[in-house]
């Protein structure tokens, strides 16, 4: 550990006991996520004094570009902070967003304020509970994030701290409030002022000595623009923080991205709340609803094709959809390409041509098993066996729906023609209820038996490892749910596990037939649309329950729910889920997870293609049906 030596001296030999200690503490000079620097923080003893220390690891963020990479390596070393005592700080701003990496803002009694902190690996709970061993906190009144440090060295300070005086108090919230001085501003000065220029101080800790000798001057800090100065660190890290959620992808202008970026740094719960039962609508997780982009309509999406019919831009498209979904009209023609019956760059004539084979081909199968006579059915078993299956469980889909609504309703005979249809063309994954919930909004959209079935067809190619005799396509989902869970929300994860919840087998419904039965008709096209984009991840589904999950964390943490309860607790959210916050929080979810969230999700997991093996996609022993 390097010392001050302006601050130590001659005693820099004296031993040092560290206290706490982490990695992957990291700050962010330019407002781009890939311009980081992460390093290691330290709260360490020496002479009975507590001190902090900040270095950066060796080498920039293997993902900056090489401007990027010149400019934080030429202010490195400004951002080390070898031994600052902690009677020297002023206070600490913890922020704790829902979603989002946790960081704390340092403010010096100079007014100078260290650039936001970010904990990539969590422990600013373990920071405080050390600080306060070794110093006096004192959370402050107007601000329940804001927590007023007194070093022991101090004894007028001890003694006033350990009274807790509401008096003293405010005082103190009042000169942490004119104390504030933003870190974009000390930057400033150092890069163009004289000693950036000729040598100057190279280190953070040698600019604070510089600007603690200055405030000698008690009218120089204590009143130097302290209301806009505050903001302008919160500023500072807020866009900072934001540009992480921008770093993949560049919807950041889009107006439901904005608001998804705001939902997501703003968020007012705190540790004073952590105790307060929660429901999804309370103020402290939204401070307002979302609003998604409007849909993709008929002049944009011709905008899409050239004049050969060809989409020219399918990322564009897929994005435009995936924050604001399809006009209905458009459903039946958008659809066929969100669910791969085709492709992207065919041509109107080509498609039209493949439309009138499969049409033949459909008709060709569904002919098998239409040929069957009476008699012959006495002798086929399975056949009788997956066709009752199915006749049972049409007229129970949907009916609420107008479409399919009535007795002798034609459509939902189709419906049982293209499921039978589908036993036969894929034999070996058959037919498994939660399917026709499948195939209901896809007749209704496409109102063609053909069409809907090929469509159908496509979808189950990556999602009939959901219905599979050993499960092992659920399975695969609910372990990359568990981890995912572990990843972004360690506590909850662990309280699962404390309650013997960790097969997320409480969350079966909602990954087996993707949320169908938690929204409206209208909702889950709208969802499911959403999620064929596969725009930021073809797992998105799975983030989605992660988001719904730490939408109630407090209630289910709360109440104790065991297994039980929570199955039930899940079950009854049918119907009480805000479908657009749901997609905002998963979107935010899975850019803070990033590659480590992908790496969660075992190769092959549904909806991604299934993994081909010598006995074929779908494995099933002879009696499943």
């Amino acid at each position: 550990m390097r010392t001050d030596m302006a601050d130590i001296g001659s005693e820099e030999t004296a031993r040092m006991d560290v206290v706490y200690e982490k990695e992957r503490v990291t700050i962010h000079p330019t407002q781009y996520g890939s311009g980081r620097i992460s390093g290691k923080l330290r709260l360490y003893l020496q002479l009975g004094s507590l001190f902090l220390s900040w270095e950066p690891n060796e080498g920039v963020n293997s993902f900056s570009t090489s401007s990027v990479s010149a400019e934080i390596e030429k202010y490195r070393n400004l951002y080390t902070i070898q031994a600052l005592p902690l009677s020297d700080v002023r206070f600490i701003r913890r922020h704790t967003p829902t979603f989002g990496l946790e960081y704390i803002i340092i403010v010096l009694s100079s007014g100078l304020a260290f650039p936001p902190f970010y904990f990539y690996n969590g422990g600013i709970r373990e920071l405080f509970a050390t600080l306060k061993q070794h110093v006096f906190i004192i959370r402050s009144d107007d601000d329940p994030n804001v927590f007023l440090v007194n070093d022991f060295e101090d004894p007028l300070q001890k003694s006033l701290s350990s009274l807790e005086l509401p008096g003293v108090a405010t005082v103190a919230n009042a000169m942490s409030r004119q104390n504030s001085f933003s870190f974009t501003g000390s930057v400033s000065e150092v890069r163009h002022g004289d000693d950036a220029k000729y040598g100057g101080p190279s280190t953070m800790s040698e600019y604070v000595s510089k600007q603690r000798r200055k405030s000698n001057d008690p009218g120089r800090d204590i009143s130097f623009q302290v209301l806009e100065k505050f903001s302008l660190v919160t500023k500072f890290a807020r866009e900072t923080t934001s540009s992480l959620f921008r770093e993949n992808h560049s919807s950041g202008s889009h107006a439901y991205g904005r608001q998804k970026q705001e939902y997501v740094l703003d968020n007012k719960a705190s540790d004073k709340y952590a105790d307060q039962l929660i429901t999804p609508d309370d103020a402290s997780l939204s401070s307002d609803s979302v609003e998604r982009g409007n849909p993709l309509s008929v002049e944009e999406w011709r905008a899409f094709l050239d004049p050969e019919g060809r989409i020219m831009d399918s990322k564009a498209l897929r994005k435009k959809i995936f924050y604001g979904g399809v006009d209905h009209v458009l459903r039946k023609e958008v659809w066929k390409f969100l669910l791969s019956y085709h492709e992207y760059d065919s041509t109107q004539a080509e498609r039209e041509y493949l439309a009138a084979m499969k049409r033949e081909e459909y008709e060709a199968i569904k002919s098998q098993w239409k040929s069957i006579s009476t008699t012959q059915a006495k002798r086929f078993t399975k056949f009788r066996e997956r066709k009752g299956l199915i006749d049972k469980d049409v007229v129970r889909t949907d009916r609420s729906v107008p479409y399919y609504e009535g007795d002798d309703n034609p459509n939902v005979i189709v419906l049982r023609d293209i499921l039978v249809t589908y036993s036969f063309y894929n034999f070996d994954l058959g037919y498994c209820q939660g399917m026709s919930d499948f195939l209901a909004p896809i007749l209704y959209v496409m109102e063609d038996e053909s069409e809907a079935f090929w469509c159908f067809a496509s979808l189950m190619e990556r999602l009939g490892g959901n219905f599979n005799r050993d499960q092992n396509g659920m399975h695969a989902q609910l372990l990359g749910l568990s981890k995912l869970v572990e990843l972004l929300d360690p506590s909850l994860h662990n309280y699962f596990r404390q309650n013997d919840c960790l097969n997320y087998f409480f969350c079966f419904r909602w990954v087996l037939i993707q949320f169908k039965r938690e929204f409206s008709f209208d909702q889950i096209m709208l969802l499911w649309e959403v999620l064929w984009t596969h725009y930021f991840s073809e797992h998105f589904h799975l983030y989605l329950c992660v988001g719904i999950l730490k939408r109630y964390r407090l209630r289910i943490i709360g109440e104790g729910m065991d297994f039980d309860t929570l199955l039930k607790f899940i079950n009854e959210l049918s119907g009480q889920i805000n479908i657009d916050r749901a997609i905002q929080d998963a979107e935010a979810l899975c850019t803070i997870a990033g590659e480590a969230g992908a790496d969660c999700i075992p190769p092959g997991t549904p909806p991604s293609m299934p993994i081909e093996t010598d006995g074929g996609l779908y494995l099933q022993e002879d009696d499943v049906l």
